[in-house]
């Protein structure tokens, strides 16, 4: 007995030591299984594990609480007489079976004859498994694996306990039944020393593996990060190079040809020439505000001060000041509440329509544009879409859409709204028109 005893201390210390190396889940699995079925001179085991019905996760069962939303899934099984290949699968959490009873009550389960289970335990064992294997289940050991806290995590099952560890079963001989012992006491209390270190064991296996999934998640968003903040700084060198070229090319060019009409106005001054110096002074209170306006619209797109008051008053004010600018008619409907938007998200969106029009005002050709700006509870949604000569979404024509020279493009729009975890399509036809469509999620229908 003595030598049993030391036996069994140098199989629960090699356990525990490769219970606490292993970082793969499954070969931990393994482990925990192979040991079970030594220990106890099993025929066949299995391991289930509690999982969250909704997240897919590895989950528990608090005694006394709730186990609705969990599942039981069949992970890993084992037998020593018979090759059984089985699939992972899930079953119902209820005390009707032998592992769901075992799971919610926190409790071992030791059955000395599976088809004579008394009605009164309220459990019952599944013969399917017999019937379409031929194998033959007699005794089990079914036994909760719980963790530090008492949770129950699992449950490791055994089936029909042997005279000897590495006995073969034959299960087609009728005397199969003098090779098959019931599990007793002492099986049970080494099992459930064994199923609590291996609770233990696996929970911080999953921790770790989940730690090192985080580890390697920040890792990417952190290059992620560095790309998009390289992208932001080339982003805001070609918008103030654009800025630079609408300054040069409009007011800047205005202003040059104002000096000179000034100088003319001086000589028609000097030569009493009081008709010709009228008519230039008009044209030249003409060409003043013709430049105001253009400064008006550089200034206004580097930052809309209506986004102050909400995205839905910064739209309507700038279709409005587009359709002044252009001739190009905007239909723009608009539903939903703007109030609990953040500025990030109404820049994102202001920026886009300020982007699909400018493409709409010089390369579609286009008399009539369409905004349609939903705002759900769970997300945004802008369609815009305008009657122009639209382009081959298979030739080149789409690259110059896509990557222009001045602007951001459909490319950079989906940087913007990558950001915010959205999507962006383009659909257009020769002779059809162009159409762009945002959806972007709200922040709060993702907590």
């Amino acid at each position: 007995m003595k030598d049993e005893n030391m036996l069994l201390l140098n199989e629960f210390y090699k356990i525990g030591r490769l219970l606490s190396t292993e970082q793969d889940t499954i070969k931990l699995l393994e482990i925990i299984l192979d040991s079970s079925i030594k220990l106890t001179s099993s025929d066949a085991g299995t391991i289930y594990l509690v999982i969250d019905k909704k997240e897919g996760q590895y989950s528990y069962v608090k005694r006394g609480s709730s186990n609705k939303g969990k599942l039981l899934k069949f992970v890993i099984s084992k037998n020593m007489s018979m090759d059984i290949s089985l699939e992972k699968s899930f079953s119902s959490l209820t005390e009707k079976s032998i592992v769901g009873y075992s799971v919610i009550n926190g409790k071992s389960v030791r059955i000395d004859d599976a088809y004579n289970i008394p009605p009164e335990l309220g459990y019952v064992h599944n013969h399917e498994f017999d019937r379409s294997t031929g194998y033959i289940t007699k005794s089990i050991l079914s036994v909760p694996m719980k963790d530090r806290d008492n949770n129950v995590t699992g449950v490791i099952q055994l089936i029909n306990k042997k005279k000897q560890y590495d006995q073969i079963i034959d299960y087609k001989d009728k005397n199969y039944i003098d090779n098959i012992l019931t599990y007793n006491h002492i099986d049970e209390l080494i099992m459930n020393s064994l199923a609590g270190q291996a609770a233990v064991a696996l929970q911080n296996n999953i921790l770790r593996n989940g730690l090192e999934k985080l580890l390697q998640e920040y890792k990417q968003q952190n290059k992620q990060l560095l790309f998009l903040s390289k992208k932001i700084l080339v982003s805001h060198e070609e918008e103030r190079k654009r800025i630079a070229r609408d300054i040069h090319d409009g007011p800047a060019q205005s202003m040059a040809n104002l000096s000179l009409r000034l100088e003319l106005c001086k000589r028609n001054l000097q030569e009493n020439n009081t008709e010709h110096l009228l008519e230039e002074l008009d044209s030249i209170k003409h060409s003043i505000k013709s430049t105001l306006k253009e400064i008006r619209a550089i200034l206004y797109d580097l930052k809309p001060s209506f986004l102050e008051d909400g995205i839905i008053e910064a739209l309507n004010n700038y279709v409005y000041v587009f359709k002044e600018n252009t001739g190009i008619n905007v239909d723009l409907k608009i539903s939903g509440d703007d109030s609990k938007l953040e500025y990030y998200m109404t820049s994102t969106i202001y920026r886009i329509v300020q982007e699909s029009l400018t493409n709409i005002s010089k390369h579609s050709q286009a008399k009539n544009a369409y905004i349609d700006f939903s705002i759900g509870n769970e997300n945004i949604v802008l369609v815009i879409k305008d009657d122009g000569k639209g382009f081959d979404m298979s030739k080149k024509e789409k690259e110059k859409y896509i990557l222009r020279e001045k602007g951001f493009g459909l490319e950079g729009m989906k940087e913007r709204v990558s950001l915010l975890r959205g999507k962006v399509s383009i659909t257009s036809h020769s002779g059809k028109g162009t159409e762009v469509k945002v959806e972007i999620p709200i922040p709060w229908a993702l907590r």
